[in-house]
């Protein structure tokens, strides 16, 4: 089991990382795999460093699980699987033998549904369009974006790769972020949510209201994961474009009891939404959309 919202169960045939964009900065896989090496877990052996300053990072070296590989093929029950929770399958250091022998498991087990998410999309897009045939039923292709700027540099390339499902992680929100190009034109599922942990930076509940405004617009599945450790709100009025700079002088906390923003009845009514792809939801015995909307305490 997993405390990610949108998911079910992971599994992480692949450990170990680097970092690529200002997402990736407050990573909750480096200390949990800092914190794995520690308890003497062996995979994670070398796979982090902490730096003078008392920040952890990876050190870029990715291994391989052989003992994680085949652990779906003895779950029965249908579930989602998020794949790679502590790793990026398709990290530059990631061997294509290791990528084809986790498609073979995948393949090999119909009855979960596989959610992959990357912020190397050029590297999937390459890999998938090689190796067919794909796409497979039961895989879930996405992309984490955390601004503007990574949302156009990667959801274009996740456009042009097969698949039966592609999704969007706007985790953390670190910037507002118009999806509207690519909604109606393949793009099946966006999840939202703000940054937790130390460090945590500003989410503002503007950009989770635009997102859930444009997926109800393009009839396109959305799911609001969390609030994040600092959501905030404006003192006046959202201006029309929507996508006014957030500053310390036009905006206000809101302090939520839950440390990660993920007790929904702490939330706006409007945005307790909770979604999932129509496409998806045949294979885990899902509702075609399924909504939470706890009355407001």
């Amino acid at each position: 089991m997993t405390k990610i919202e949108w998911t079910k169960d992971t599994r992480n045939p692949v450990v170990g990382c680097s970092r690529v964009s200002e997402g990736c900065r407050n990573c909750y896989a480096e200390p949990r795999s800092y914190h794995n090496r520690a308890c003497g877990t062996p995979q994670y052996k070398g796979l982090t460093k902490k730096t003078k300053s008392g920040e952890i990072h990876w050190t870029g070296v990715v291994r391989f699980v052989e003992s994680a590989l085949d652990k779906p093929l003895h779950w029965k029950k249908p579930r989602r699987i998020f794949v790679n929770s502590m790793s990026d399958l398709f990290h530059e250091k990631v061997k294509d033998e290791w990528i084809d022998r986790i498609f073979a498991v995948i393949a090999e087990a119909p009855q979960h549904t596989f959610q992959i998410l990357t912020k190397r999309p050029e590297r999937m897009r390459e890999w998938v369009t090689r190796s067919r045939p794909l796409p497979l039923p039961n895989v879930w292709l996405g992309v984490s974006v955390e601004d503007q700027e990574t949302a156009d540099e990667r959801i274009p390339l996740l456009m042009q790769t097969p698949a039966a499902v592609r999704w969007v992680s706007y985790e953390p929100a670190l910037g507002p972020v118009d999806f509207s190009s690519w909604l109606g034109g393949g793009l099946d599922w966006i999840v939202v949510g703000g940054e937790s942990g130390p460090g945590a930076r500003r989410f503002d509940l503007a950009w989770a209201r635009q997102t859930i405004a444009q997926c109800r617009a393009a009839g396109v599945a959305v799911f609001v994961k969390q609030m994040g450790s600092r959501p905030i709100v404006r003192r006046h009025p959202v201006p029309r474009d929507g996508w006014e700079p957030v500053t310390g002088q036009n905006w206000q906390p809101i302090r939520l009891t839950n440390t990660k923003g993920g007790d929904i009845a702490e939330w706006p009514t409007a945005l307790r939404v909770r979604e999932y792809p129509a496409a998806g939801a045949a294979a885990t015995a899902e509702p075609r959309v399924r909504l939470i909307r706890t009355p407001a305490h």
